[in-house]
């Protein structure tokens, strides 16, 4: 009799997160004073919900060459364009925040 061990999934090697629920628009402001500017997590603030994200060396590569994309396509279409890097944006009246790893924006001609 052949006896087959069943094969154990592999590990998916992702991001790390942490959800925090119930959270107010008061507290996400104080976590963010507290966690100051310079760190490698990023904070998403929906309506009560706090995700903090840790992104890997895969999430900054794909960050970069979509940086050149967007600088690639700007030129070609004779476009100026402004990145704002990491800002926080914040909308109080919307009870949201986030921080993208980059903005942009543009004024067409």
């Amino acid at each position: 009799m052949i006896s087959i061990a069943p094969i154990a999934p592999p590990l998916l090697i992702g991001e790390k997160r942490v959800v925090l629920r119930n959270i107010t628009w008061d507290g996400y402001q104080q976590l963010l004073k507290i966690v100051g500017d310079k760190r490698s997590a990023r904070l998403t603030f929906d309506r009560g919900t706090l995700e903090i994200t840790k992104p890997l060396e895969q999430h900054e590569f794909s960050r970069c060459l979509i940086e050149r994309l967007i600088i690639i396509l700007a030129v070609e279409l004779g476009l100026k364009i402004k990145t704002m890097g990491s800002t926080t944006l914040d909308r109080s009246d919307l009870n949201r925040g986030a921080e993208p790893d980059n903005a942009y924006y543009s004024h067409f001609k």
